[in-house]
């Protein structure tokens, strides 16, 4: 579903002694009688060295994709937009102060309703320690005047964190080492075709850097994105794809009762067939961007498959993405159906977290059953699909899921 916020976006301006040494600069040419050319050349120029000497706010990292790495995207043929021999460039903010203060991010990388929140919720019981998010209105208390706590007091941009009042969740202070941080990253829309959800790594990596918060002093919903070399680990969640996209259906029963919106829900019951019609619809609607990406002919015939494809899209680039970053990234594979065997899984994913467990973990529920949502053939043209996509990193992960058809 697309986020309907009206975002400011956060930016940097100029130092005062950039504008002073601009002037000065611009008055000198004046006095020596320089032609009016050369001295708008020299204006732009010592502006924009000062701006950037200064450390305010802009830092570019522009790195290639080696040869060697999988394909992110495999159609049969037709043009990939595998990012491969490819230099990506993007643009961060990051204010002028110590480095060193606060915890290290560790990224819990998960496509929609992989198991995010309990995660989280486990963690957090567990080491009475807090988490923190991208997305700072999941963290903000709904008071006018409530903004966003930024788990680094100096750097706006967050990630951010419930804090200590209490007014969200049960009070935890942040953990001293590695604070794990949500990130859905990009690739996610649900009502979209592949125009809007093909990206490059380097485009969905900045997603898994760009959150929201209202912040100080207008209160606005902002958008704000910060540098990924904060990334110390990262943890990537993975679920059975066939019950990741059954709950985003219920996800999307969840939004449509909150708007009271009673003539879609009697529409799409929270039921097998409910969701064969949901799924009917999405391919409908993405049916033309489908036929440019695809071709007419090769559209996929699989249920859902736009959800499918975006699906496997996103676990190719979470793993390209995480090669782009300026340093080594430990990263933790996690399956979320693992938590049926819970102390030994609670165990590693601690480990990794550098926590200690403290209070007791919180039971895992039972995913929902496949085989009444599709059918043989049905699964077996999603396997088709799936396989047809995936990086051969990703489907050595994910390939289990489909060993029984």
């Amino acid at each position: 579903m697309k986020e309907n916020h009206s975002f400011q976006t956060l930016v940097a301006f100029p130092t005062e002694s950039a504008v002073r040494m601009a002037i000065m600069m611009h008055a000198l040419a004046r006095h020596t009688k320089m032609k009016a050319i050369m001295s708008m050349w020299i204006l732009v120029g010592l502006y924009y060295f000062t701006f950037i000497a200064e450390n305010r706010s802009i830092i570019r990292s522009t790195r290639r994709v080696g040869e060697s790495k999988p394909a992110i995207m495999n159609d049969g043929g037709r043009k990939e937009k595998d990012p491969a021999n490819i230099s990506h460039e993007y643009t961060m903010l990051r204010p002028k102060d110590d480095e060193s203060s606060g915890p290290n991010i560790a990224w819990l990388m998960s496509f929609p309703n992989s198991g995010t929140s309990y995660t989280m919720t486990l963690v957090a019981r567990a080491s009475n320690r807090s988490f923190a998010t991208n997305y700072g209105s999941e963290v903000t208390p709904k008071d006018r005047n409530a903004t966003a706590l930024s788990i680094y007091p100096h750097r706006a941009e967050g990630p951010f964190w419930p804090g200590m009042s209490g007014k969200m969740i049960v009070p935890r202070p942040l953990p001293d080492g590695l604070v794990m941080t949500k990130t859905h990253c990009g690739s996610r829309c649900m009502e979209c075709g592949p125009q809007e959800y093909i990206q490059t790594a380097a485009e969905f990596l900045q997603k898994c850097t760009t959150g929201h918060a209202k912040l100080a002093p207008k209160q606005h919903a902002t958008q704000v994105q910060y540098p990924p070399d904060r990334v110390a680990k990262a943890i990537h969640l993975i679920r059975n794809p066939f019950t990741n996209i059954i709950s985003r259906f219920h996800h999307k029963i969840k939004n449509r009762r909150h708007r009271n919106d009673t003539e879609w829900l009697s529409a799409h019951p929270s039921n097998s067939s409910g969701f064969s019609r949901w799924c009917k619809e999405m391919d409908q609607f993405s049916y033309r961007q489908d036929v440019l990406y695809f071709g007419e002919e090769n559209v996929p015939s699989a249920p859902c498959h736009g959800e499918f494809h975006k699906y496997t899209q996103w676990h190719n680039l979470a793993h390209a993405s995480l090669e782009l970053i300026g340093h080594d990234v430990p990263t933790l594979t996690l399956y979320y159906e693992d938590f049926k065997h819970l102390n030994k899984t609670a165990n590693r994913l601690f480990r990794f977290l550098e926590l200690e467990m403290v209070g007791e973990l919180r039971e895992y529920a039972a995913t929902t059953e496949v085989s009444d949502y599709f059918t043989d053939s049905q699964k077996d043209e999603i396997k088709t699909l799936v396989r047809s996509f995936a990086s051969n990193s990703t489907w050595g992960k994910i390939h289990h899921y489909f060993e029984d058809f």
